[in-house]
C-alpha cells in the first residue's frame, strides 16, 4: 500500500505542478534550445520533454528497448513515456526490474504492468499496452520496506499466474484458471474464473489433513469449507455459481 501511495503522490505532484505553473512560477518557466520546458522554483526544477534517459533518476535501471517520446523529471522522481516496444522486450524489462531488487510490495496487473520497491524504498512502476506498443516508466521514493514486505505480492489478471503448492500447505493444483493471486503476512489467496469441481477439491483438502476445527456451509448457491491441520495452518474454500477462491492462512 505504501508503494501505491508513493507513486500516486509523485503523479499528483506532477499534475498539480503543471496546472499551477502558469500562475505560481511566473518567470521561472523557460524553454531551452532543445524545446524542453524547464520550470524552476526554490525547491528545485521540473524538466518536461527531455527524451534522454537519466539512469540516476531511474534508480539504476537501463533504458528500455523502445523509443522515448516524453519525459517529466523532478527532484523527487521521473516519468518517461515510450512507444515501439515489442511484447517480448516488455516482459524482459519487467524481469530486469525484479532482478534489480524491486520486489517489495509488488503489484502485477495483467501481463505488462508491474510496480515494486527496493530495499531503500525506491519505487518503479512500469506499464505497457501490447496493442499500441507504448507505455510509461515512473520512478519515485517511498519509505524503506520491512522484511515482511518482501512477501507481500499481488497479481491481478495476466497469463503467467501459477498455483504454488509450497505456498498453500502442499495442496495440489486445482487445475482451474487462476484469476488473481494475493500474498501478505502469512496469508495466500487464489481466485478462479471458473471452478465447478470445488466439492471434489474439498475432499482433497481433507485428505491433506485440513480437518480440525472444520466448518462447512452449503446454502442457496453458496458453499464454504474451512479446516485446519495439526500445525494450525488453515484453508478456506469459498464458492458460488460464478466464482471460487481458496485461502491459506499460516499459523501464528
Amino acid at each position: 500500500m505504501k508503494t501505491i501511495k508513493a507513486v500516486f503522490c509523485v503523479m499528483l505532484v506532477f499534475a498539480l505542478t503543471l496546472s499551477l505553473a502558469g500562475c505560481s512560477f511566473g518567470g521561472g518557466i523557460k524553454v531551452d534550445k532543445d524545446g524542453n520546458v524547464i520550470i524552476k522554483d526554490k525547491e528545485g526544477e521540473i524538466v518536461i520533454g527531455e527524451k534522454k534517459w537519466d539512469k540516476s533518476k531511474m534508480h539504476g535501471l537501463d533504458a528500455p528497448k523502445a523509443k522515448l517520446t516524453t519525459s517529466l523529471t523532478t527532484d523527487k522522481g521521473a516519468m518517461y513515456g515510450f512507444d515501439e516496444m515489442k511484447e517480448e522486450d516488455a516482459k524482459e524489462y519487467i524481469n530486469a526490474i525484479k532482478t534489480k531488487g524491486f520486489i517489495y510490495n509488488s503489484v502485477t496487473v495483467g501481463d505488462y504492468s508491474y510496480t515494486g520497491a527496493n530495499e531503500e524504498g525506491h519505487i518503479i512502476i512500469f506499464t505497457y499496452d501490447a496493442d499500441t506498443k507504448s507505455g510509461t516508466i515512473t520512478s519515485s521514493k517511498g519509505d524503506p520496506p520491512s522484511e515482511e514486505d518482501k512477501d507481500r505480492e499481488a497479481v491481478l489478471g495476466g497469463s503467467d499466474k501459477k498455483w504454488d503448492s509450497s505456498l498453500m500447505g502442499g495442496l495440489p493444483d486445482p487445475g482451474a484458471e487462476v484469476a488473481s493471486f494475493l500474498s501478505s503476512g502469512g496469508e495466500v489467496y487464489y481466485s478462479f474464473e471458473s471452478f465447478t469441481a470445488y466439492r471434489d477439491y474439498v475432499e482433497i483438502i481433507k485428505e491433506h489433513g485440513f480437518t480440525e476445527d472444520a466448518s462447512e456451509v452449503d446454502s442457496d448457491g453458496y458453499y464454504m469449507y474451512a479446516g485446519a491441520n495439526s500445525a494450525g495452518n488453515r484453508v478456506i474454500l469459498m464458492a458460488s455459481t460464478d466464482s471460487c477462491s481458496i485461502t491459506f492462512k499460516k499459523a501464528d
